[in-house]
């Protein structure tokens, strides 16, 4: 950007970027989970809209403006631990090679092609998307640039379209919500699209993409990173709702215990047999980009974690490999295990973000410590299979408050912010107290 043009933000760049966020949140999950929780919430869809809302756009968007007004994730984890960051990310890019990455292949496969072409072979299909995948994501410098041009509009413009079909043409009457709670389950619903951590996860390439479009100044790249996270925070928000209120119209017709996919298939031939070519490919577009957005920040991070010694393209070749291998086992399978997964990595994602807001206002990092360390002990006595069917940890669960709504990291995240602010400064006032060696 020359001097001239400092300041000024393109509306070109923000629609380019703004597609890639919006393409590279909205994968496998986005997709087939909002069906299922607007079949659970029934005639109470609004309540389960709000709930996937502030769930499923509003507090991965809100995460990655925080990272940005802090800088990047370090700034934040730092205050925490010297190796929190690193120790965060591999997890989340395990989380990536292991979990998301080979479900945008699976629900790809599965319901963008099989769903038109049911005799279409997995295993050649697999290897084929993984195979684009690296194409897209091997120029390390344009991964955001070559999916908002290219992948993100079509993308958009289908299933903007067939958003509207399923609004202005109802599929039937929502019927009595089949859950007690829809604002709750949809909340919580939300956490199974990832995308909080795909906020930590992305956000290095984010704000790259925003670095090489020439916005240097703090001022503006912050700038930059909002207008495009409400670009995919309106996309996302009328997708996301439209899917739901579908679900919630056939809710009446479909039993409850309906395959995810299965659901997904069905809605679109209700809404008309010419909607499943386009939708087709707008599944496949949908898993596509966000699998090439997660393959780049795999690689990147390898790449500066080992300083430069493992090549970014050879990391990316292993990530295709590994998560080509995963994705045998289908979104069913893939499904089964992701649930605790999240369940362990969100609150303590959530906590940061929480801390990314209120960090300058502290001075001292025992707060961070404390916080941090006891939403995550609370995560893994809430979620890790083996540990949380154990007597004492459903106990435990079950005495914080607001636990049954699914913040009960919240009253967790105060207490330990609190005691290891307390605790730091006992410390600092002892270490203060304690003679220096001549």
């Amino acid at each position: 950007m020359n001097d001239e043009n400092r300041g000024k933000i393109r509306f070109q760049d923000i629609l380019i970027l703004g597609f890639a966020f919006f393409a590279t949140y909205f994968g496998a999950g986005n997709l087939i989970f909002p069906p299922q929780l607007g079949l659970n919430s029934g005639s109470d869809f609004v309540s389960g809209l709000i709930g996937l809302t502030l769930s499923g756009i509003f507090l991965p968007i809100f995460t990655l403006v925080i990272i940005g007004l802090n800088g990047d994730v370090h700034s934040i984890t730092n205050r925490v631990g010297k190796y929190t960051y690193n120790i965060l990310l591999a997890a989340l890019m395990v989380v990536c090679t292991f979990v998301s990455i080979p479900r945008t292949c699976a629900t790809a496969i599965q319901l963008g092609i099989q769903g038109n072409v049911p005799a279409a072979p997995f295993i050649p299909l697999v290897i084929v998307y993984f195979i684009l995948s690296f194409f897209f994501a091997y120029d390390q410098n344009n991964v955001m640039d070559r999916m908002g041009k290219y992948l993100t509009p079509l993308l958009a413009l289908i299933l903007v379209i067939v958003a509207f079909m399923g609004i202005f043409n109802p599929l039937g009457t929502p019927t009595t919500p089949s859950v007690p709670q829809p604002f709750v389950n949809a909340f919580l619903g939300g956490y199974n699209t990832g995308d909080v951590l795909v906020s930590f996860i992305m956000a290095t390439v984010f704000i790259k993409a925003i670095y090489a479009k020439g916005y240097v100044q703090i001022k503006e790249r912050n700038k930059t990173l909002t207008y495009c996270g409400i670009v995919a925070f309106v996309l996302l928000l009328i997708i996301y709702g439209s899917l739901l209120y579908m679900g919630a119209c056939v809710s009446a017709e479909y039993p409850q215990n309906i395959g995810r996919a299965e659901l997904l298939v069905a809605i679109i031939q209700r809404v008309g047999g010419a909607v499943m070519l386009p939708m087709g490919i707008a599944v496949v577009l949908a898993c596509l980009t966000t699998a090439i957005g997660q393959i780049s920040a795999v690689s990147e991070f390898v790449n500066t974690v080992s300083k430069g010694k493992i090549s970014y393209k050879v990391v990316a070749v292993i990530c295709c490999i590994l998560s080509a291998l995963t994705a045998l086992l289908g979104v069913d399978g893939i499904v089964t295990y992701i649930g605790w997964i999240f369940g362990v990595c969100y609150p303590p994602c959530l906590a940061l973000m929480v801390l990314g807001i209120i960090g300058k206002a502290v001075t001292t990092n025992g707060g961070h410590k404390g916080a941090v360390y006891l939403v995550t002990i609370y995560a893994l006595l809430e979620s890790l299979p083996g540990l949380s069917s154990l007597a004492f940890a459903k106990a435990i669960v079950t005495m914080v408050p607001l636990s049954s709504y699914g913040f009960g990291w919240v009253p967790v995240f105060i207490v330990g912010f609190v005691g290891g602010l307390i605790i730091g400064k006992i410390y600092d006032r002892t270490q203060a107290d304690v003679p220096a060696y001549k």
